[in-house]
């Protein structure tokens, strides 16, 4: 499972890495094309947000695999024992709500995005929503793997 893990967390880095550049890419063209030539691109603003947005969401599933999200894990640390792995499955309880709902709410919204194009590109709005429910998989995935992980961690230490 950590070999997945590993597999999934660099190919979902280098498809972060590329919007970046990507979204660097267009606004510095915006940037260019507007104050340099006068004349702004028409679609490079609406390009570089949903670039963003699909990077912010894939990258939230890159925290979750590391523990990098916000959690206020001060009374994790203070804890010991059972009263530990009980906040600690409780967390990853909620976070699985979380990402199922993601992924519920998000599939619905593709739907919706299929009878919906974007203003200046005229794409389809469902494949800007696509990253919502793909997100969602990602950080439930996550969620368990990271739970199996860490019992079997807890066992091989016992």
């Amino acid at each position: 499972m950590e070999k997945l893990d590993n597999i999934l967390v660099k190919f979902l880095y280098w498809i972060c890495a590329l919007l970046m550049f990507l979204m660097v890419t267009i606004i510095t063209a915006q940037v260019i094309s507007r104050y340099v030539f006068g004349n702004p691109f028409t679609w490079s603003e609406e390009l570089g947000r949903y670039t963003f947005v699909w990077m912010s969401f894939l990258g939230m599933a890159v925290g979750m695999k590391y523990g990098s999200h916000i959690a206020l894990d001060i009374l994790e640390k203070k804890l010991k024992g059972v009263s530990q792995k009980t906040i600690i499955l409780f967390n990853n309880l909620l976070l699985s709500v979380f990402g199922f709902l993601l992924t519920y709410s998000g599939f619905q919204l593709v739907q919706l995005g299929a009878r919906q194009t974007s203003p200046s590109l005229g794409i389809p709005m469902q494949y800007v929503y696509m990253v919502i429910p793909i997100s969602g998989i990602i950080l439930l995935y996550f969620v368990i793997s990271n739970t199996i992980q860490s019992n079997k961690r807890k066992e091989e230490a016992v």
